[in-house]
């Protein structure tokens, strides 16, 4: 067994990963609020939705929230309640998602907490964090948005998403735990001699190119 697939099964899992073409592009963001905005949105949210969201912010706001401290007196400008959010919502992205800007609330105070308020600080919390740390700290931010942030910060890990599932589901017949398509895809990466992070962007644009 290799995690909880079994040897013919990853095996048929390095297989496939090996036919997938290079990746015309990668994750990393080199930007302390974008990263922050992303980790939010960019989870349960149509790709277009999420596109077009961080152009509204980018168009709007991009200039007036630069940094963490920025950031937070926005959100201190208006009450955590669901108009006060919506408010946020709107003047950061033009769509009403307004349970996304509580989750941005809660993910702000946490690297506050943790004294990380800028680029350089969030990729040194990233390289020195695993998820059993971080698990149950910000309400709402499974293993799944960790992953996400901790990749374009440049950690060798897999998101464990719909497009990952979706790969693995096709290839080996089944269902597997997010812990499982993690564990896997990382080993897959290293006997591929590929970043696990490249091997996940791989997988994303041919998932994407199929339309699943």
């Amino acid at each position: 067994m290799v995690g909880a697939v079994t040897e013919a099964e990853f095996s048929a899992i390095v297989a496939k990963c090996r036919t997938l073409p290079p990746a015309k592009g990668n994750y990393l963001i080199d930007d302390y609020i974008e990263n922050l905005l992303l980790t939010v949105l960019d989870f349960q949210l149509h790709t277009i939705a999420v596109e077009r969201a961080m152009q509204h912010y980018g168009l709007h706001q991009g200039e007036a929230i630069r940094t963490h401290h920025n950031l937070e007196g926005l959100l201190a400008r208006h009450p955590d309640t669901r108009e006060g959010n919506l408010q946020v919502a709107q003047l950061l992205w033009g769509y009403n998602l307004w349970s996304r800007v509580e989750l941005l609330r809660r993910l702000v105070a946490y690297l506050e907490a943790n004294g990380v308020t800028t680029q350089a600080n969030l990729q040194a919390w990233a390289s020195r964090t695993d998820f059993k740390e971080f698990d149950g700290k910000v309400k709402g931010a499974g293993l799944a948005i960790f992953k996400w942030l901790t990749m374009r910060l440049g950690v060798e890990t897999i998101k464990p998403d719909t497009h990952i599932h979706q790969f693995l589901r096709t290839t080996i017949g089944r269902s597997v735990k997010d812990t499982t398509a993690v564990s896997v895809l990382e080993r897959a990466a290293t006997d591929l001699g590929l970043c696990a992070y490249e091997l996940d962007w791989r997988i994303w644009e041919y998932q994407r190119n199929r339309g699943a």
